[in-house]
């Protein structure tokens, strides 16, 4: 399987139910829904054709609602206009846009004369020359071709939005009324928007959802730390930040977000711009490939596409182009390399830290083929992908929701598995759930990884680590005493037991018709083929 995941953003050229089927067949884990473009209502009809689709595929498909934020855009316009090197033009809140004079969603009258604005992602610059009231006069230092409802950054001025704008809030609406399984949060500054964006999560009957704050500003990079202890993911939102910061700074700044994500758990998305040609060409550059590579050899959990998958000419063929990149790198021996090298330590005071390492080496060490987790909530999961395995990560869990959620982790494959009222039966179902979807077969050696079932809450069920030897049941049957065993079958025809081997499993056929001789004790078992719980072999059984 793949380690790293693959987020698509869904726009006109993909947002039909079979092309978001066949997206998911090329490699897309997670649908990505843009909040500021298109309609509330148009991503309430996407996300459920989203869930059908998950409803009819084998592997999970999530859904993240990506907010607005405190965002300035250009004014919506039907046709692109030209913004010509050395013209002057006048920046206000209006909803058109001239050559002259471009319409805002926002006053940016906060700027001052020497000020740099930077329109679509930094393709357009302009130089502030002075402000008359909600007005902005500036100078084009560098002109091009403007389109609709483009970006618009101030690097280093403070712009008087608010953090939560009524766009956004209609859309926590949606992302609380549909379950959503992410909401990203655009422009965060700090620990504190991400917790008031939880605030209002909650208050819609929400808290359960992830949120995903996206790094979009030189502050929001010296702040990381308390954003990544904050979040429940990351996301490196390489547009914005590439115009808020300098430019020569945002591939370092990439792998310190990376890094520090990984070190604490958090997933962490890598965005924007990663095939960007593949919006009109069938091949992607040179560039953006080595691009794709060096996230995912910096441990990213996943990559993003936007317009290559919302408007581009072949979204299932940029997917399939960009799975097969990062297979490429994953099967390289750079990549088991760089993995082995940077393994976390666990936190001091965490046993499921302690032990999803431990899962790591072992199953390393003893040549196990999967590690299975048990995770209800998916925080075991999460924690052992965190340490980066050379096996995959098989998380069962008895919420769909979790399930979904955990499409987004690096290195896991989440299953459902049934719950139980015991730990050994719960472990079992793990095991068997990791049987019938492929993610082990039988006679493999797995290590099994269980965190903290709540429901067991006062008995020793938090943070099992065991070796197990997965097995297919072949036959089932009713037992005449208690307890477990597990030994070498041998065929018996006439009851003698000098034959068999010490320590064996006796197998009866249905003719089976005398009396055992020998040394019972010798034997592990009896396996009887013939109907009914009265035969002569459940008295030496007893």
């Amino acid at each position: 399987m793949r380690n790293a995941k693959i987020v698509c953003t869904i726009g006109p050229a993909s947002d039909d139910r079979d092309t978001i089927r066949d997206l998911a067949a090329a490699g897309m884990s997670v649908v990505r829904l843009n909040a500021s473009h298109g309609t509330t209502d148009h991503r309430e009809t996407v996300i459920e054709r989203a869930r059908a689709v998950d409803a009819e595929i084998d592997e999970p498909l999530a859904v993240m609602v990506d907010l607005k934020g405190p965002e300035v855009r250009t004014a919506e316009i039907d046709e692109p206009i030209a913004i010509a090197e050395g013209s002057t033009v006048t920046f206000a809140e209006a909803d058109d846009a001239t050559p002259e004079r471009i319409g805002l969603t926002h006053s940016i009258a906060a700027a001052g004369p020497g000020d740099t604005v930077l329109l679509d992602d930094g393709r357009i610059e302009c130089r502030v020359d002075g402000v008359d009231g909600d007005s902005v006069t500036a100078t084009v230092v560098s002109g091009g071709e403007l389109g609709s409802r483009m970006g618009v950054n101030l690097p280093g001025v403070a712009i008087d939005v608010d953090l939560i704008t009524p766009e956004d809030e209609a859309e926590l609406d949606l992302a609380a009324r549909t379950d959503a399984d992410f909401v990203a949060a655009s422009f965060v500054r700090d620990a504190d928007d991400v917790y008031t964006i939880a605030d209002e999560l909650e208050a819609r009957g929400g808290d359960d959802i992830p949120i995903v704050a996206k790094i979009e500003r030189a502050g929001a990079v010296e702040n990381l730390e308390g954003i990544v202890d904050a979040a429940d993911g990351v996301m490196v939102a390489r547009g914005d930040l590439g115009v808020e910061c300098p430019l020569e700074d945002v591939p370092v700044i990439q792998k310190r977000i990376i890094r520090t994500c990984v070190n604490e758990g958090v997933p962490v998305i890598t965005a924007t711009e990663m095939l960007d040609s593949m919006v009109a060409s069938r091949r992607p550059t040179r560039a953006e490939a080595s691009d794709v590579a060096n996230a995912v050899l910096d441990g990213t959990d996943a990559v993003m596409l936007s317009g290559e998958t919302a408007i581009g000419d072949d979204p299932v063929n940029v997917v399939e182009t960009m799975d097969r990149i990062v297979r490429q790198v994953e099967g390289s021996d750079e990549y088991a390399e760089t993995r082995e090298q940077r393994v976390p330590t666990a936190d001091e005071g965490s046993r499921t830290e302690a032990l999803a390492r431990s899962a790591r080496y072992l199953a390393r060490d003893i040549g196990a083929s999967t590690i299975v987790a048990v995770s209800e909530s998916g925080f075991t999961a999460r924690k052992t992908a965190m340490f980066r395995p050379g096996v995959p990560v098989v998380a069962t869990t008895p919420d769909d929701r979790v399930r979904r959620q955990l499409a987004l982790s690096w290195g896991v494959r989440p299953v459902l598995s049934e719950y139980a009222h015991d730990m050994e039966t719960i472990l079992d179902n793990a095991v068997d759930a990791a049987l019938d979807t492929g993610g082990a077969e039988s006679g493999d050696t797995l290590v099994v990884l269980s965190g903290m079932l709540t429901e067991f809450e006062g008995t020793n069920t938090t943070n099992t680590l065991k070796v197990h030897v997965a097995a297919e049941t072949l036959v089932t049957g009713k037992a005449v005493v208690t307890g477990h065993t597990a030994a070498p079958v041998y065929r018996l025809t006439d009851g003698a037991l000098d034959e068999v081997p010490s320590g064996s499993i006796v197998a009866l056929g249905p003719g089976f018709e005398g009396e055992f001789t020998g040394d019972l004790d010798a034997i592990a078992g009896i396996i009887d083929a013939r109907e009914g719980m009265t035969g002569y072999p459940v008295i030496p059984s007893r």
